[in-house]
């Protein structure tokens, strides 16, 4: 994964935590305010400990609750607090006085309109300045409380409010007004001041929050499920959000424990007893597993709180947030990551076996011209044919953790009904004859769109079908029916693989993607699947599994479609050839003396050497046609050699032939020197037709 898409998705987990962090807050200072509400039926006071709550649990510094005085026709102070008064402990002298038309400065103009007005540098945009206030603010908030009044909050410094912030301010306000509507107001004087010092009284217990204390409105807005529960434990009370996570109608939840929505029903009860002991009165706990209407498990962040001190029996809030789909995305990063761990371990055995591969292949080659018998050349043929898989899978292994396909590294066409029935006779043995010998069947079924092309190359989709067919046939040991699909659909292959198997369960199908993970114990490597989704992936496809135990499995391959590919005349190598004078650098002598000896054998003047240092020299004191070099070389690399060669003459061509070419086949190196690049190990016949390219 490069540097630029880490940040983007450490940001991004980064801002859904800060978004969590700061709706936990509000959800906590809701709590605080229901408690104040039970405490206190006089609005007065309810205000003046709001007004405290909201400087204690925020940034701002100065707190007012203004209330319409109908007979006056002005706003009207009704509570003050500030952060001054909580540092010093004494009340700060507001205008107790204070009275504000409708429409007249920022507050009035907030409960006039009934929109919101959020300021947060008075700097940058100035604000008409109160006449006989005492409170001189940078940043302003003015939230209109229904038809009550207004909220005002203050900073001395900057601030700055993101949409998310200012929707959560809107809903505090909305409850805050929703829990004064419920209060006794005819206690309430005419133009009544209330002290910002007011204490908060600790007599009585807590009465048990009512269920119409806050509205339905303004729960449902929130997107976590909310459950108020009774000093019992059981659910009065939920919003929207639950009905949409659990997909169960709210009226069969109320009345029930929350157990009831947990996979571990215990749990809760645990979770319960903790919270309804400890002192700081709220327990979270996260990644649990609960189980919806339906049967199927989701996996959320559990936080419940106590509504009343210690000991005290004033119910509880249930805060339920499905994390599910935040899940999935991070362990597809995991999935990501661990395959960019297996590609570097991949890389580092794939350079020494790619040169063993060559040797192989190099003395076969030059020993096949020379064979007569025929069932001699049929063995070394085979030999020959079985170095090219080898090289294939090194290939993929090196190109494992491709997060895209390279745009210059173009798919060939494969028809998919060719490459499905090539797969099945190709392992014909495995499902037919195994099985047959042991008393079981599997039935091939077939059905595929004619000439339905995909962009894929053709020894890629083979190893993505025989994986999958191969799996298919092991959750099969009783035998069964294994059929193909496939349809064009838009710009689109589709092809499904589908079994009447085992099947899987929910938690086995979330991982099989993943690197070593395997349910076929010792033996098996547990690589097939991932490489497959990352040869599916490279060429822009995507590969999905659907699964239930006891049902079956099918897997869903989805690629761009592609037209027929036109047939090419190819020339033959070697026609045409001239001898040319070349420099050949490699620091294997096994390698060397193969490529030297496929060289000469076609009337090249070859110079060859495995010491880099000479073949600097010799760059410097000779003429070459075209320079052949190893890339990872000790002392001198073939970087170092290509770019000499450049300097002395820059038209002399510069084949570079390396085990790591696969990582570099597909680039343009011409500013470094390389004019092309050729991966190990590669043909005789592969070798002179390049070679004859370049000259």
């Amino acid at each position: 994964m490069d540097n630029l898409a880490k940040d983007v998705i450490k940001m991004g987990l980064l801002g859904a935590k800060e978004h969590t962090e700061e709706a936990t807050q509000f959800l906590g200072m809701t709590q605080r305010f229901a408690e104040t509400v039970a405490l206190y039926p006089d609005p007065a006071r309810v205000c003046a400990n709001f007004a405290r709550i909201i400087i204690e649990e925020t940034g701002f510094e100065n707190c007012s609750i203004l209330f319409w005085d109908q007979s006056s026709g002005k706003l009207v102070l009704i509570a003050a607090y500030g952060l001054e008064d909580q540092l010093e402990g004494t009340s700060h002298q507001y205008r107790s006085n204070l009275r504000i038309s409708s429409g007249k400065s920022m507050a009035g103009q907030a409960f006039s309109s009934g929109t919101p007005v959020f300021i947060g540098n008075t700097a940058e945009q100035p604000i008409p300045e109160l006449e006989g206030s005492t409170i001189m603010p940078v940043s302003l908030v003015c939230l209109p409380l229904l038809e009550l009044g207004v909220l005002n909050l203050s900073a001395y410094h900057p601030q700055s409010f993101a949409p998310h912030v200012r929707h959560n301010w809107e809903i505090v306000s909305n409850i805050i007004a929703h829990l004064l509507l419920g209060l006794d107001f005819e206690r309430r004087a005419e133009g009544e001041t209330v002290s910002k010092t007011v204490p908060l009284e600790t007599a009585a217990p807590p009465k048990p929050v009512a269920s119409s204390q806050i509205s339905d409105e303004i729960l449902d807005c929130l997107p976590q499920g909310i459950c108020i529960l009774d000093p019992e434990g059981n659910i009065v009370r939920v919003n929207r959000s639950i009905e949409k996570i659990q997909g169960e109608k709210l009226s069969e939840i109320i009345g029930r424990s929350p157990a009831v929505l947990f996979q571990d029903p215990s749990l809760f009860a645990k979770l319960l007893e903790r919270v309804s002991d400890s002192d700081a009165g709220q327990v979270e706990k996260g990644d649990v597993n609960l189980m919806n209407s339906s049967g199927e498990a989701y996996v959320a962040n559990i936080n419940i709180a106590r509504l009343g001190p210690p000991g005290t029996s004033g119910g509880y809030l249930l805060v339920i947030e499905d994390i599910t789909k935040k899940k999935a995305f991070s362990e597809k990063i995991i999935q990501s990551e661990k395959l960019a761990a297996l590609g570097t371990m991949a890389g580092g055995v794939s350079h020494d076996f790619n040169n063993l591969l060559m040797a192989i292949l190099g003395h076969i080659q030059l020993i096949l011209p020379q064979i007569e018998d025929e069932d001699i050349r049929r063995r070394l043929q085979n030999i020959e044919k079985a170095v090219y898989d080898g090289s294939n899978t090194v290939r993929r292994l090196q190109r494992f953790t491709e997060r895209e396909r390279d745009p210059k590294a173009l798919a060939s066409t494969i028809d998919i009904e060719e490459a499905v029935k090539d797969v099945v006779e190709l392992t014909r043995p495995r499902w037919k004859n195994f099985m047959e010998r042991s008393g079981h069947r599997i039935d091939m079924q077939f059905d595929l769109d004619k000439e339905c092309m995909a962009a894929i190359n053709a020894s890629d989709l083979r190893e993505v079908l025989t994986n999958l067919l191969l799996n298919a046939i092991d959750a099969m040991p009783q035998g069964g029916t294994i059929t193909f699909r496939s349809r064009c659909h838009g710009e689109q292959v589709i092809l499904e693989v589908a079994d009447t198997g085992l099947g899987m369960t929910r938690e086995v199908a979330e991982k099989i993607f993943d690197p070593f993970f395997t349910t076929k114990g010792v033996g098996n490597s547990g690589l097939g699947l991932s490489v497959s989704w990352s040869l599916i992936g490279r060429y822009g496809g995507d590969i999905q599994v659907k699964s239930k135990l006891g049902h079956g499995t099918t897997f869903v391959i989805k690629l761009t479609r592609a037209e027929a590919a036109k047939s090419q005349s190819v020339a033959k190598s070697g026609e045409g050839s001239s001898s040319y004078r070349l420099l050949l650098v490699d620091d294997d002598p096994e390698i060397l003396n193969i490529l030297r000896d496929m060289l000469r054998l076609k009337g090249h003047k070859v110079v060859a050497t495995s010491d880099g240092e000479k073949a600097l020299a010799l760059l410097g004191s000779t003429h070459f046609d075209l320079v052949i070099t190893d890339l990872g070389m000790p002392v001198v690399s073939g970087w170092e050699i290509a770019r000499q060669a450049k300097e002395k003459d820059r038209n002399t061509p510069v084949v570079m032939i390396t085990g790591w070419g696969a990582q570099y086949e597909d680039e343009d190196l011409g500013s470094r020197g390389v004019d092309l690049m050729l991966a190990k190990p590669l043909s005789w016949d592969k070798l002179l037709s390049s070679i004859e390219k370049m000259l």
